[in-house]
C-alpha cells in the first residue's frame, strides 16, 4: 500500500503521510454533522452510501530543515493506525531525525502520537511549534476536564511544555514556512503555507472534513469549536485557495489531500491530484 506521497515546491520537499484511515456510513456521517438533514446529507452524497476519510500528515524538508504537521494518533492510542512513522521510513526518515513537530491544532488525532507506547517523545530530538491561541484554548478545558483521556493529553502536553515555541498567524516557522491562522475548528488552528522559488503549497489541516463541504461551506462539523467561525474561515480559505490557484492539502480527505479548489459561479469544488 502507497503510504507516503511526494511533490516538490520549489526547493521543499513535501510528503503527505498516510497514518490510516476508513469508510464512514450514513448514521456516522449524520453524526458528525448534526445540524444537517438527512436528506440534504443523502442528496450531498449524489446516491453513495459512505465516504472515505483519510489521515494525511504532512512532512516538509526545506534548506535541511525536516518539519513534521501533526502526528496522527500514534500507535499508543490507535495501534490499528498509527502508520506515521512507517511512512516516514519509507520515504528514509527516521523519528529521530525530525527538527520541528508543528501541531496545527491539539484534536487527539493531531497530537496522541507525540509519546510512544512506553510515555517517551516519539520523536526526541525535535522542538515543538503551535499558535499561541490554540495552547490558550485547550490547556485551560483539559485541566477543567474530569474526562481520563484530557488527562492524559494535559499530561503529554504539560510534560513537553518547556520544548514548545509559540507564534501566532503571519509567523515563520523557519524562511519558507509561514503560519496561517484558520480558526473555528479550534481557536487557534493553523495551517502552513510552503513557498519556495516562486512555488507554493498551502496545508488547510481541517478546514473541512468532507468533500461535500466544498459545496456547503455552512455546514456545521460536530466538533468545531465555533461553528460559526469555522463556516466564514472555510469559505475564505477555499476563496483564497480558488483565487490564487494554491495547491492545498487536507487532512482528512482522501489519501493523499492534496489537489485544488475550483469553482463553479458560487459554488466550490474538489480537483484531488492523481497519483
Amino acid at each position: 500500500m502507497v503510504n507516503a506521497h511526494r511533490i516538490t515546491v520549489g526547493d521543499a520537499i513535501c510528503i503527505s503521510l498516510h497514518e490510516g484511515g476508513g469508510t464512514s456510513d450514513l448514521e456516522g456521517i449524520k453524526g458528525r454533522f448534526p445540524d444537517v438533514s438527512e436528506s440534504d446529507l443523502i442528496a450531498a452524497l449524489d446516491g453513495q452510501t459512505e465516504t472515505l476519510g483519510s489521515l494525511n500528515c504532512l512532512y516538509i524538508d526545506l534548506n535541511g530543515t525536516k518539519i513534521l504537521a501533526d502526528v496522527g494518533f500514534g500507535i499508543a492510542r490507535r495501534p490499528d493506525l498509527g502508520n506515521v512513522d512507517l511512512a516516514l521510513q519509507s520515504v528514509g526518515v527516521q523519528p529521530a531525525d525530525i527538527d520541528i513537530v508543528y501541531l496545527t491544532h491539539f484534536h487527539g488525532d493531531h497530537i496522541a502520537g507525540l509519546l510512544t507506547p512506553e510515555g517517551n517523545p516519539t520523536y526526541p530530538n525535535a522542538r515543538y511549534v503551535t499558535s499561541n491561541a490554540e495552547w490558550q484554548e485547550w490547556i485551560p478545558r483539559w485541566e477543567a476536564s474530569e474526562q481520563e483521556y484530557h488527562k492524559q493529553l494535559l499530561n503529554m502536553m504539560t510534560s513537553l511544555e518547556d520544548k514548545f515555541a509559540f507564534v501566532d498567524d503571519g509567523d515563520e516557522v523557519i524562511a519558507g514556512v509561514t503560519v496561517v491562522l484558520i480558526p473555528g475548528h479550534t481557536l487557534g488552528q493553523t495551517g502552513l503555507l510552503v513557498e519556495s522559488n516562486g512555488e507554493r503549497f498551502i496545508h488547510v489541516a481541517d478546514l473541512l472534513h468532507q468533500t461535500f463541504q466544498f459545496a456547503h461551506t455552512d455546514w456545521h462539523f460536530a466538533f468545531d469549536s465555533d461553528g460559526t467561525m469555522a463556516s466564514k474561515t472555510r469559505a475564505d480559505m477555499l476563496e483564497r485557495c480558488a483565487t490564487e490557484n494554491l495547491l492545498a492539502m487536507f487532512y482528512h480527505l482522501p489519501f493523499p489531500g492534496i489537489g485544488h479548489v475550483k469553482k463553479d459561479g458560487a459554488v466550490y469544488q474538489w480537483q484531488a491530484i492523481e497519483i
